[in-house]
């Protein structure tokens, strides 16, 4: 998949502008980004804006998402992300794959584009928070931990704080056992948005075949995002 890098930065520069005028877009750790290398970010999940807010926050690196399939089913956005060529989606529902042997595939490519120096974004929660609920942080998938030790790369921790009011996402029926049905509104609102890098760390490299070392790793991560997340809360 080719990566269109000037229409990237121009859409990228462009999201910037408005982000930090309508939603007073705070960013901090940005020392935490390396200008090369391979790099997994992975931030906290709480809303459809969060990649977008994630990809404004890192001025200078093109970011590879590892994105829902219903991306690219959306009206004219599909296609833009398509051309963009930074959106691999698999099918899931709430972070858990629905075609086993097509998420190993995409994967396998994000891990390519690690070993060649690129940056990937990985979401450990699998799915957003919606405004009827508890809005805490879910479990984390084991698929970034895995990924960054079978890479070799570093993983960088993200915080958000605020995504969760800009666009509306009311409810998801699947947060109360029930089918995967949402009631999401078409607008933007202007929250607050503060993004927080963490400091890099390497995976332990035996997560990427010991299921013990992985979940250890994992809840690692979690507990670096969860620190990071409420230090932003906390911030007045």
């Amino acid at each position: 998949m080719e990566t269109d890098k000037r229409l990237y930065f121009l859409i990228r520069d462009t999201l910037e502008a408005f982000a930090k005028i309508y939603n007073r877009l705070e960013v901090s750790g940005l020392e935490n980004i390396p200008d090369e290398g391979g790099a997994v970010i992975c931030p906290s999940h709480s809303n459809y804006s969060d990649p977008f807010f994630v990809a404004v926050a890192v001025k200078k690196r093109v970011l590879h998402f590892l994105a829902w399939h219903g991306i690219e089913e959306m009206p004219l956005l599909g296609a833009l992300f398509k051309r963009l060529g930074v959106m691999h989606p698999i099918r899931e529902s709430y972070g858990e794959a629905l075609d086993k042997e097509q998420a190993r595939v995409v994967l396998g490519e994000l891990e390519a584009l690690l070993r060649s120096g690129e940056m990937c974004v990985v979401f450990p929660e699998g799915a957003i928070k919606h405004w009827i609920g508890s809005g805490r942080m879910r479990p984390f998938k084991h698929g970034a931990v895995r990924l960054a030790a079978q890479a070799g790369a570093p993983i960088i921790p993200a915080g958000l704080a605020g995504t969760r009011w800009v666009v509306p996402n009311i409810i998801n029926l699947r947060d109360f056992n029930g089918p995967d049905k949402s009631l999401t509104l078409p607008l933007i609102l202007p929250a607050k948005v503060r993004v927080k890098f963490g400091e890099p760390f390497y995976p332990d490299p035996a997560a990427a075949s010991d299921k013990i070392v992985l979940e250890r790793e994992t809840e690692r991560l979690r507990l670096k995002v969860i620190d990071l997340v409420e230090s932003l809360k906390n911030k007045k």
